[in-house]
């Protein structure tokens, strides 16, 4: 089963939302990510293998998008995660 992240996002250019996509599959090994929306605005990460929205943080500073965690579904369990807002 996938282990797949949902995140909400703001992006300043559009064209962050295309090099953020690129950044996160280099960072995540043999992960798909897709907007779900025509606005970029909420963003799936979805990955066979584990891993979590730290590693993603650094990728999302990076552009200095706002961004919060809207669910996780890690295995068979899914968990809710209260938003955080990284710097503008």
């Amino acid at each position: 089963m996938r282990n797949t992240l949902l995140f909400k996002t703001k992006f300043r250019k559009i064209i962050d939302a295309f090099w953020l996509r690129e950044d996160i599959l280099e960072t995540i090994p043999d992960c798909e990510c897709e907007y779900l929306d025509t606005n970029f605005r909420i963003l799936s990460v979805s990955s066979e293998t584990l891993f979590s929205e730290n590693e993603l943080k650094p990728v999302f500073e990076l552009y200095k998008t706002e961004f919060s965690l809207v669910e996780a579904y890690i295995s068979k369990t899914v968990l809710q995660h209260s938003s955080h807002i990284v710097s503008r």
